[in-house]
């Protein structure tokens, strides 16, 4: 154990402490809340150490949300479990064929929600699904989030597996600190013993957190009106005679650039252009060589990186190397490059707090989750004694982000409004046959621990067993009733559940059931490629294609350019959007790199 960590660590905080022999010494299952920074993984790593102490071939499955949180932790642990211990670390690819294969040979499978959801739907068959022996659910917060249902589907049914098969399996939860973690142990299968969370401040690092309010409502004249006090706060808290790395995040990749050339706009008008480069010109010379962006080159020479998801994969490991060794002292970043950053900082700059959602044409909040994890970048454990944070907001979400960043995050279950394609995944695999088996599928989800605490949240009438009962049957008969309608399924005698072609080839390619029931409406021998285009794009899986400010525009001029135009195309509508993306990689037209990126989305 000593050997594996002396590199990383010289001593376990006192968290780890804390949970040391519960994760190391014995195989129960294991709740742990704390906040970001508070060194969680390595908790993980000591129940996988666990495991193969126990069972040197054991299975081990760890889930994390998002996939570049799956490829931070598999390039980690493909060093430490695979190349120091031998063991074999795997990545799931989304490819079930290649998959099963992985699934068969590893040790170590990393995978998100999602492929694992499709993985072990059919775990009755699948030996290498039963034969797990270890059940790693990270993040676990997600599962209050906007794909949580999968999330929640994914621990539910490992656990569900688990009883029916009367085989081990221990089941390890983290997450943040939560103000419903019982609730969260209890349906892990947690004792009270078991149950750790810990508050938000109990972080091994100090964090200093200052929330500072904009009067302005006017999205671009609050950011504008923040770019100096974002400068400010990099001196302030990265200091000046002894330069420390300070982490900026903004809401686009548009701003990115903009705020790192105000940064040095800033440092120009004191007189001192080059302060945030911290090496000299000729060390870093060979550096910038390797840079492709000619905007990041400039930037860079002068001590300030930016980031976003247009940046190449090359770029991005240099700027994050150079800002690593502290050879510049700010990295400026957009929102959602908060989880694929490998970088930790001494200080983060939050410089705004709200998006623009296409799919609703407004500016949004960003999900509490983001925030977190920003806030998580500022720790530099071996190296400062403390963090700094900085968090732009508009004026009246000050006391909104005091009472969320300070307090325990509550989070619910969204299950109870996407439960028809979880449904007929578990008809097709015989898991439920009858209603009454639909029922006690339900009581192994977060949802039904939760209907009980909070009853007014899921339409609940009362809370005694009688109105819980009805409300599960109402669910479960409304649900099975669209799955007939859309005909994935049959009900027989009022009460039995059998699969249907539709429903077993839902199931197969993880389609959604409206999708397949629009698919088997629409689509004739008869259809012409131009209606197949149609049928295709108005798939629900496009429905959250992101859509951005001005890009009707650039989408007008795609659609003079593909074979089936569209007429009145309405270039705010999602689907209108796919169509336009899938004729332009058929007719491998160029597109600019988020329009690439969403293309990519579509065309997996």
């Amino acid at each position: 154990l000593e050997e594996l960590y002396t590199d990383e660590i010289k001593s376990f905080n006192p968290i780890q402490t804390q949970v040391f022999r519960v994760f190391y010494e014995n195989k129960d299952n294991v709740f742990v809340g704390a906040p970001h920074g508070s060194g969680k993984t390595i908790c993980a790593e000591l129940a996988i150490l666990q495991l193969f102490k126990k069972n040197p071939n054991g299975k081990c499955v760890y889930i994390a949300p998002l996939e570049p949180l799956c490829d931070i932790v598999y390039e980690k642990w493909e060093l430490k479990f695979g190349k120091k211990m031998g063991k074999c670390v795997v990545i799931l690819t989304g490819e079930t064929a290649v998959d099963l294969k992985l699934l068969a040979k590893g040790q170590v499978i990393i995978s998100t929600p999602e492929k694992w959801d499709v993985l072990s739907r059919r775990w009755k068959q699948r030996k290498h699904v039963q034969n797990v022996g270890l059940y790693i659910a990270d993040d676990l917060h997600f599962v209050g989030g906007e794909n949580g249902p999968v999330y929640e589907v994914t621990c539910s049914r490992m656990r569900f597996m688990s009883t029916q098969l009367d085989t081990p399996l221990r089941i390890i939860g983290l997450s943040v600190p939560l103000s419903n973690a019982k609730d969260v142990g209890q349906w892990l299968g947690c004792s009270s013993q078991n149950t750790f969370n810990f508050h938000p401040n109990v972080r091994p690092m100090p964090l200093e957190v200052h929330i500072l309010g904009f009067n302005i409502t006017h999205t671009a004249s609050r950011l504008d009106a923040m770019a100096k006090q974002v400068y400010l706060s990099v001196l302030k808290h990265g200091g000046i005679l002894r330069p420390k790395p300070m982490l900026v995040f903004v809401p686009t990749r548009k701003q990115t650039k903009v705020t790192a050339v105000d940064l040095l706009a800033f440092a120009a008008a004191d007189a001192q252009p080059k302060r945030f480069l911290l090496v000299e010109a000729t060390e870093l010379q060979p550096f910038i060589e390797l840079i492709n962006d000619e905007t990041l080159k400039e930037t860079l020479s002068c001590g300030v990186g930016y980031l976003h998801e247009g940046i190449s994969e090359n770029d991005r490991r240099t700027v994050e190397r150079l800002f690593d060794v502290c050879a510049i002292q700010v990295l400026v970043a957009s929102r959602s490059m908060c989880y694929i950053l490998r970088t930790h900082a001494h200080g983060v700059v939050i410089m705004d707090t709200q998006y623009y959602s296409g799919r609703n044409h407004t500016y949004e909040d960003y999900p509490i989750y983001d925030i977190l994890q920003m806030i998580g970048k500022a720790n530099r454990s071996n190296i400062d004694e403390d963090a700094k944070c900085v968090l732009l907001c508009q004026n009246s979400k000050k006391a909104f982000y005091k009472k969320f960043l300070f307090e325990p995050l509550p989070i619910e279950s969204h299950l109870d409004h996407c439960l028809h394609d979880h449904f007929n995944a578990e008809v097709v695999t015989k898991t439920i046959e009858n209603k009454q088996e639909a029922i006690d599928y339900l009581t192994w989800t977060f949802l039904y621990r939760r209907m009980t605490q909070n009853p007014n949240y899921y339409n609940l009438q009362g809370v005694s067993h009688r109105h819980l009962s009805d409300h599960l049957s109402e669910l479960v008969e409304d649900t099975l009733n669209d799955l007939e309608q859309s005909k994935c399924l049959a009900i027989i005698n009022d009460m039995d559940v059998q699969p249907l072609n539709l429903g077993i080839i839902a199931a197969y390619y993880s389609i959604h059931y409206t999708t397949i029931e629009l698919f088997s409406m629409s689509l004739t021998s008869k259809t012409k490629i131009r209606g197949f285009l149609e049928i295709i794009s108005n798939a629900a899986e496009f429905a959250n294609i992101p859509l951005r400010q001005k890009e009707d525009v650039v989408l007008s001029q795609l659609n003079e350019k593909i074979p089936n135009k569209i007429p009145n195309a309405k270039f705010s509508d999602p689907h209108v959007k796919t169509n336009l993306l899938i004729q332009a990689h058929l007719s491998r037209i160029h597109l600019p790199a988020e329009l690439q990126s969403d293309s990519d989305e579509i065309i997996l």
